[in-house]
């Protein structure tokens, strides 16, 4: 190495193609094959390329387990970079990769297509799900794309921003520019909150659900209702414990067609009402 500090000789900058990202030492470190400097896989094979180091940006740390990692790149993706110790062209450094379209063939063009005004995501929507309010226009949507096609979108297109969260598997948080959230989940959803949970609804709310209910609730169930209450059924079951009774307000409408199940004493005022039984 003729370079006795680095930074002393002349900026040596180069282009280049990743060949290997499997770092041994996990710090997002690739392997790159240096345009007009390394050669063909012949005179100089893959196993024998030096890692090159990624330069983050600033925003992130890169300390201690803070900040973006330094992952990303992927085996052929064209970068630019420099060597640290000028010509001998042993500490390449990355500052960056470059999107391109090889062979001038649309169909490989780097960028995704999301981010320039196509949307190629078939969502098949269901029930009350509304279409995608995707309406990008390039280029104003920052997309993140990865291998497998989870996709991470923030969308400035004036009068239509938004922002959409997709796992490739189909379930996606979507909001629009009017601040309407949709989320959809294709699996299993499990929410589980280990205190409190407050849910304010200003408006109406409706559920609809295909299969069964069970809701088991340890301590008391307190149902307050300022308007009408119906309940209908093809069987109505109602239990009480061996020293409780069900109790209405001061006027009770209790219909019976012959369905409900068990004795179920109702009081309501100075009236009682047995169903059932």
């Amino acid at each position: 190495m003729t370079t006795k500090t680095i930074g002393q000789e002349g900026f040596f900058w180069f282009f280049g193609v990743v060949e290997d990202i499997n770092d041994p030492q996990k710090l997002g470190r690739v392997r790159v094959r240096v345009h007009n400097f390394h050669g063909d896989k012949v005179k100089t094979p893959t196993e024998d390329l030096q890692l090159a180091s990624i330069i983050m940006q600033p925003t992130s740390a890169s300390y201690q387990k803070t900040g973006l990692s330094p992952t990303g790149l992927m085996i052929g993706s064209t970068v630019f970079g420099f060597f640290a110790d000028g010509a001998e062209g042993q500490m390449p450094m990355i500052l960056g990769s470059l999107p391109g379209i090889e062979d001038k063939d649309p169909a490989k063009h780097d960028v995704t297509l999301l981010a320039r005004e196509v949307n190629p995501l078939n969502k098949n929507t269901i029930g009350p799900e509304p279409p995608s309010a995707y309406s990008a226009v390039y280029p104003y949507n920052r997309v993140y794309q990865s291998e497998s096609g989870h996709i991470i979108e923030l969308d400035d297109t004036p009068n239509n921003e938004r922002i959409h969260f997709f796992h490739k598997a189909g379930t996606y948080t979507e909001i629009n520019q009017e601040g309407r959230r949709v989320n959809k989940i294709v699996g299993d959803d499990i929410e589980v909150v280990l205190k409190d949970k407050t849910v304010y609804i200003q408006g109406n709310a409706k559920v609809e659900i295909k299969g069964n209910v069970d809701v088991k609730v340890d301590g008391n169930y307190n149902l307050n209702v300022s308007g009408d209450i119906k309940i209908n059924g093809k069987t109505i079951n109602l239990n009480q414990g061996s020293n409780g009774a069900a109790r209405v307000g001061d006027t009770a409408d209790t219909q019976d067609s012959g369905n409900a199940v068990g004795t179920n004493k109702i009081e309501s005022g100075s009236s009682t009402v047995f169903i059932g039984g």
